[in-house]
C-alpha cells in the first residue's frame, strides 16, 4: 500500500519525540556505542539485589544505601535466580572507584547495553536518568555525580512489570514477546534485570556520540553518516576524519578530512567513500570492512574516534526469490529466542550463543531469525560467518492496546534498527509476529515510514505468519521501497489453472505463512507441503518444525548438577518429571524401554528423521522461496529445538540436516508407504537444485531395494538442467510400480551416474501380505449395526452373530465398533459390562462410542475410570509406543511406533486414568509443552472377562492398511475367551462401579 505525505509526517514526529522525550537520559538519546578514553567495566558479583514488593525504595532513600537484607549477585543476570518467582521493583547497588577523566572538560558515560524493562539510575545518590524498554543500550553522563579517584555508589530501580500496575505499567501492556509471570510451556517466562554489561567510560567533551555506514555494492560507494556531540556550550571549528580499510587487515585504504562547524549539541557530518573493485560480503566469503571517524576539536588537545564494521550487500526479493548481491539464494533460515536454562535470557554459559551460530551454519542453514534481538556479539560473529539475520524486537508480539502502545512500539523498533543497522549479516528487519487484526498490527503497517527514516537499505517484513489475513496489504517492503509488497514471482508458462490442494486464503493472498500440519505427516500433509503456493504467489514459510520430547530426566539433572534444582524452572521440569515416573512405574514401561532414559533418547533421535521427511517435501516444492525452521534451541519450556535447551546435539539432527539442505539434493517419494502385496506404489523423484548444476543432461538411475538388499527395480534415465533461472526444485522421475514383491521394508534411492554428487537418502515403503482369514474358534458378536465390521469380517471366514440382548448363552467375543450404539443407553452399556464380569471379552475398537451427547467419552459406561483426551500432533506432538504384545504380533514394536509404518493409524486421542489396566499395550506421552499423557491400546481384567480398548485409528483403514487389517485380527485372536468354561457370577462390587 501507498504511504501518504501525512504518514511520513506523522513518523518524522514521532522520531523526534523518541529521541528527546522517551528516554529520560541526560543525553538525550538512547542509543550509544563505544568511543575512545578509559572503559572500566562494572560487571561481575560485586552486585547486591533486593526487592521492593511495596515500592518504597524511592521514599526511603535506597538510592543512598542498600537495605541490610539485600543479596549478593552478579551482572549481567536476571532478578529470578536471586528471587524466584518475583516481579516488580528490585534495586542493583554496586561500589566502584571511578578512574581520573584524562580530557579536560571531558564527560563519564554510564553504558547499560540492556536492562529489562524499565531502569532509573542514581549515582552517589544523584538522579541521572533512566531508561525504558529491556533489549536496547542506553548511556547515561554522570559527569557532574562521579566523584573522581575515589569510591562510588551506583544504584539501579529495575521495574519488571507483572499483572499488578506499578507507576501505570503492566506486563500486558509493553513489549515483552511472550512473556508469562507464570512457567508456560511455549512462553517466555517474565524475566527481568540488568540483562547485559554496564560500562563506565571516560570521553573527550567533543566526541563521535553515533555512526551509521551504508555499503553500496552497485557504487562500491560507502556513505558514512557521523553524529558528533559537543558537551560545551560553545561552538567551534574542528576535523572530522573519515577512513576505511579492510576489517582484517587494518590497512588504511581511503581517507577523507572535513573541517566543519561543530555546534553545541549535536552535529550530523555526512561523507562518501570511494572503494574500487569493492568485494562483496557473501555468504561463503563474509568479506568486512572497517569505517573509522575521528574528530578532533579546533584548540583542544587529543580525539575521539568511532569505528564500525560494514559489508558490500544486497538482499532483496525479486521475481519469485530471495536474491544476494543479484544472485537468487534459497532463505534456509531457523528460529531462535536466545533463551537459556537458569538465566533465562542471559546465558549460563555465554558459548553457548556463539555455539547456536556455529551449528545452524554446520546444518547447512544460511540465515537465522531472531525472535527477539540477538546479543551484540552474536550479530559480530553473524557477520564473519556469513549468516543472514531477521530479526525483530519484543514488541513484535502482541500485547494489549493502552494509550502508550504506538510510542512503545516505535521505540522498540528504533532502537533495534540504531543499535543493528551497521552489522552485514542484518538483512530483515521483522515488525510483528503471529499477530491477528488489532490496532498493533495496523500501528505497524503505518510504521514503515519510520523505519524507511532510520534505514532505507533492509528488508522489511511486516508480520511473520500473517495472522491478519488482510489481503490488501503485501508482506514484505524492498530495500529503499516505502510501499508494503506482495511476494510475486515470475510468469510460469503453462502453470495449472486450478490449485492442487485447497489452501488457506491467507496462504494465498500473502504470502508469508507458518506451517504446523498433523504429525506424523501422512500423504495428505506431505501434498500440502509440497504444493503450498502452486498457482498463487511464492509462500515464504517463516515458521516450520518437527519437535522433539524434552528429556524430563536429563534437564533435571542439569539443574540439580548447577545447583538450581530450586530454580522455578527446576521446579517446572522436576513436577513434569514426576509425573512422567508415576506412568513409567504404572504402565510398566520398563517392559518397553528398560530405562527413563532409554524412552527420551529414542524421542530425541526420532525427531532427526521427522524433521528430513518434513524438510523432503519443502526441498520439492519449487514455489517456495525459503522456510524458518522452528526452533533453534529448545526454547519456551518446549522441545523445539534442534539442539537442547543445555546445547547438547540431538542424536542424528546434525547429520539429518544437513542431507536436508544440502543445496544439491533428491527429494524422493513413495506412496503409499504401506501396502499389501502387489499394489501400487507412486515412486517420485524431485532434484532440488540451488543453482549447483549446470544447464544439461546428467546421466541418473532410480533403484529400488528389498528387505535382504536385493535390487528389486532399476530404471536409468537422463535428467536434464534447464538454462537460466530454472525452478529450485524439478521433477525428475515419476513411475507407479505394482509392488509384486516379498513382505517386508524397501527402500527407492537414486544416483547421479556421473557430474553430480546429490545428498538425499532414500525413500521407505513397507510390503506386507494381507489377512486373507482370520481363525478364531469362536464367533464374534456384533455390539451395535456396524456394516465395515460386518464386510471386513466375512472377507475373513469370520461367523458373525448379532448381539442378543436378551440372553447370554456363554462366554462371548464381542466386537464393538463405531456408529450408534446399542439403544437404550447408559442401560445397554451395563449390560454389556455385565456380561463380560461374567466371562465374556469386548474388544472396544472406536473410543467414541462412550461418548454420550455433548459429553466426553468416559469409561463410566461400563463401571470403570477413565475419561478421553485429546494429545497434541503438529509441531508439539506425543510420542507412541508400543510393547512387544500379542497384539502387535508381527508388528513393528517394542519402543517407540514407527511412524512410517503406522503414520494413518496414528490418533491424536487416548484414555486419561487414574488407575491403571491390568495391560497397558500401548501409550503415549506429550513432553513437549508441559506433560500429559494417555493410553492408546489396554487390557482390563473386568470380573471373569477381558476389556480391549483401543484408541488406534484401526477401523477407519480396515481393508485399506496392512497393520489396520492385522491389528484387528490379533486383538480378536487375543481376547477370545475360553468357552469350556462357563459363565461367572455378578461380582458383589458389580453395581457399586455404577454409582461412584
Amino acid at each position: 500500500m501507498k504511504l501518504g505525505k501525512f504518514i511520513y509526517l506523522e513518523s518524522f514526529l514521532l522520531v523526534v519525540w523518541l529521541a528527546f522525550g522517551m528516554s529520560t537520559s541526560a543525553e538525550g538519546k538512547s542509543q550509544e556505542v563505544p568511543c575512545t578514553g578509559t572503559l572500566l567495566s562494572l560487571d561481575g558479583k560485586q552486585w547486591f539485589l533486593g526487592i521492593d514488593p511495596k515500592n518504597v525504595g524511592r521514599d526511603q532513600g535506597w538510592a543512598n544505601t542498600p537495605p541490610v537484607d539485600a543479596r549478593s549477585t552478579r551482572v549481567p543476570w536476571v532478578i529470578q535466580d536471586v528471587f524466584p518467582d518475583y516481579h516488580g521493583v528490585a534495586w542493583y547497588w554496586r561500589s566502584f572507584v571511578a578512574p581520573v577523566n584524562p580530557h579536560k572538560k571531558g564527560r563519564y558515560l554510564l553504558r547499560f547495553w540492556a536492562v529489562d524493562y524499565k531502569a532509573d539510575v542514581w549515582v552517589n545518590g544523584v538522579s541521572v536518568g533512566g531508561h525504558e524498554g529491556g533489549e536496547t543500550p542506553f548511556v547515561l553522563d554522570v559527569t557532574t555525580a562521579i566523584k573522581p579517584g575515589t569510591s562510588n555508589l551506583i544504584a539501579v530501580r529495575v521495574l519488571n512489570p507483572g499483572d499488578e500496575r506499578i507507576d501505570g505499567i503492566t506486563l500486558q501492556e509493553t513489549p515483552h514477546r511472550n512473556k508469562t509471570s507464570a512457567f508456560s510451556s511455549g512462553a517466555d517466562y517474565n524475566h527481568g534485570g540488568i540483562e547485559d554489561s554496564v560500562e563506565l567510560f571516560t570521553a573527550p567533551a567533543v566526541r563521535v556520540q553515533d555512526m551509521y555506514v551504508r555499503a553500496n555494492p552497485a557504487t562500491g560507494i560507502i556513505s558514512v553518516e557521523a553524529n558528533i556531540r559537543n558537551a560545551l556550550p560553545s561552538s567551534n571549528k574542528g576535523t572530522v576524519e573519515f577512513t576505511m580499510s579492510p576489517a582484517a587487515g587494518g590497512q588504511t585504504v581511503v581517507t577523507k578530512r572535513v573541517v566543519t562547524a561543530i555546534k553545541s549539541g549535536d552535529t550530523l557530518v555526512k561523507e562518501q567513500l570511494k572503494v574500487e573493485n569493492p568485494r562483496l560480503w557473501e555468504l561463503n566469503n563474509p568479506y568486512l570492512y572497517r569505517v573509522t571517524v575521528k574528530v578532533q576539536w579546533r584548540g583542544m588537545d587529543g580525539f575521539d574516534e568511532q569505528s564500525a564494521r560494514c559489508g558490500f550487500r544486497d538482499f532483496r526479493f525479486k521475481n519469485g526469490h530471495f536474491r544476494l548481491n543479484g544472485r537468487r539464494i534459497l532463505l534456509r533460515s531457523s528460529v531462535s529466542g536466545n533463551m537459556s536454562p537458569i538465566g533465562i535470557h542471559v546465558a549460563y554459559d555465554p558459548d553457548w550463543l556463539r555455539r547456536d551460530l556455529i551449528n545452524v551454519k554446520t546444518m547447512g542453514f544460511n540465515a537465522i531469525r531472531f525472535y527477539g534481538l540477538p546479543t551484540r556479539h552474536q550479530l559480530n560473529l553473524c557477520d564473519v560467518l556469513g549468516l543472514l539475520v531477521y530479526e525483530e524486537p519484543f514488541s513484535s508480539q502482541l500485547y494489549t492496546d493502552s494509550p502508550q502502545m504506538a510510542a512503545r512500539f516505535d521505540q522498540s523498533t528504533s532502537e533495534m534498527i540504531l543499535r543493528d543497522r551497521n552489522h552485514a549479516s542484518v538483512a530483515i528487519w521483522g515488525l510483528l509476529n503471529e499477530t491477528g487484526d488489532s490496532p498493533q498490527f495496523r500501528h505497524a503497517v503505518k510504521t514503515l515510514s519510520l523505519v524507511r527514516s532510520l534505514d532505507d537499505s533492509r528488508m522489511v517484513l511486516l508480520s511473520s505468519g500473517r495472522f491478519d489475513g488482510e489481503l490488501s496489504i503485501g508482506s514484505l517492503s524492498n530495500p529503499g521501497s516505502p510501499e508494503w509488497e506482495l511476494l510475486l514471482g515470475a510468469e510460469r508458462p503453462g502453470a495449472p489453472k486450478t490449485k492442487p490442494t485447497p489452501m488457506p486464503a491467507y496462504f494465498e493472498g500473502v504470502g508469508d505463512a507458518h506451517v504446523y500440519p498433523w504429525v506424523p505427516h501422512t500423504a495428505p500433509e506431505i501434498k500440502f507441503l509440497r504444493e503450498l503456493g502452486h498457482d498463487t504467489q511464492p509462500v515464504f514459510v517463516s515458521e516450520y518444525g518437527i519437535a522433539s520430547a524434552v528429556d524430563l530426566v536429563r534437564v533435571t539433572r542439569h539443574y540439580e548438577q548447577r545447583g538450581a534444582a530450586a530454580s522455578g524452572e527446576g521446579r517446572f521440569y522436576r513436577q513434569a518429571l514426576d509425573k512422567f515416573m508415576v506412568d513409567w512405574d504404572r504402565w510398566k514401561m520398563a517392559e518397553c524401554f528398560g530405562r527413563p532414559e532409554d524412552y527420551f533418547a529414542q524421542s530425541l533421535k526420532a525427531m532427526a528423521g521427522e524433521r528430513l521427511l518434513g524438510l523432503n517435501a519443502l526441498r520439492a516444492n519449487p514455489q517456495l522461496p525459503g522456510f524458518s525452521m522452528t526452533g533453534t534451541v529448545d526454547q519456551g519450556y518446549t522441545g523445539e529445538g534442534l539442539v537442547t535447551s543445555f546445547r547438547e546435539l540431538k542424536p542424528g539432527t546434525v547429520d539429518a540436516l544437513f542431507d536436508a539442505l544440502a543445496p544439491l539434493r533428491w527429494c524422493l517419494f513413495a506412496e503409499q508407504v504401506n501396502v499389501y502385496r502387489n499394489a501400487k506404489v507412486k515412486l517420485e523423484a524431485v532434484l532440488a537444485n540451488e543453482d549447483v548444476l549446470a544447464a544439461g543432461e546428467y546421466p541418473v538411475r532410480f533403484e529400488v531395494f528389498g528387505p535382504n538388499a536385493e535390487k528389486v527395480f532399476s530404471k536409468a534415465m537422463n535428467v536434464r538442467i534447464a538454462g537460466g533461472e530454472a525452478p529450485f526444485a524439478t521433477p525428475a522421475f515419476t513411475e507407479e510400480v505394482s509392488a509384486n514383491w516379498p513382505a517386508g521394508k524397501y527402500r527407492f534411492v537414486a544416483t547421479f551416474e556421473r557430474g553430480g554428487a546429490a545428498a538425499g537418502g532414500e525413500a521407505v515403503f513397507h510390503i506386507s501380505e494381507p489377512v486373507e482369514k482370520c481363525e478364531l474358534k469362536t464367533p464374534v458378536v456384533l455390539w451395535g449395526k456396524d456394516d465395515v465390521l460386518q464386510k471386513w469380517l466375512a472377507e475373513r471366514h469370520v461367523e458373525v452373530r448379532e448381539f442378543d440382548a436378551a440372553q447370554q448363552s456363554g462366554r462371548e467375543l464381542i466386537l464393538v465398533g463405531s456408529g450408534v450404539s446399542q439403544p437404550g443407553g447408559a442401560p445397554a452399556f451395563k449390560e454389556l459390562a455385565g456380561r463380560i464380569t461374567r466371562g465374556s471379552s469386548a474388544v472396544f475398537l472406536d473410543p467414541n462410542v462412550f461418548a454420550a451427547a455433548g459429553q466426553l467419552a468416559n469409561l463410566a459406561l461400563i463401571g470403570q475410570k477413565g475419561t478421553l483426551i485429546n494429545l497434541q500432533n503438529n509441531v508439539y506432538h506425543k510420542d507412541d509406543w508400543a510393547k512387544r504384545h500379542p497384539i502387535f504380533a508381527d508388528l513393528p514394536s517394542g519402543g517407540l511406533m514407527d511412524y512410517t509404518f503406522y503414520r494413518e493409524l496414528i490418533s491424536n486421542v487416548g484414555w486419561s486414568r487414574p488407575d491403571a489396566p491390568t495391560e497397558t499395550v500401548a501409550g503415549a506421552v506429550f513432553a513437549f509443552t508441559g506433560y500429559a499423557s494417555g493410553v492408546l491400546v489396554s487390557v482390563d481384567e473386568l470380573g471373569a472377562g477381558r476389556v480391549v480398548l483401543n484408541t488406534l485409528r484401526i477401523r477407519e483403514n480396515l481393508g485399506k492398511h496392512p497393520a489396520a487389517d492385522r491389528l484387528l485380527a490379533n486383538m480378536l485372536r487375543f481376547a477370545e475367551p475360553d468357552t469350556t468354561k462357563g459363565l461367572e457370577p455378578v461380582p458383589d462390587d458389580f453395581e457399586a462401579r455404577f454409582k461412584r
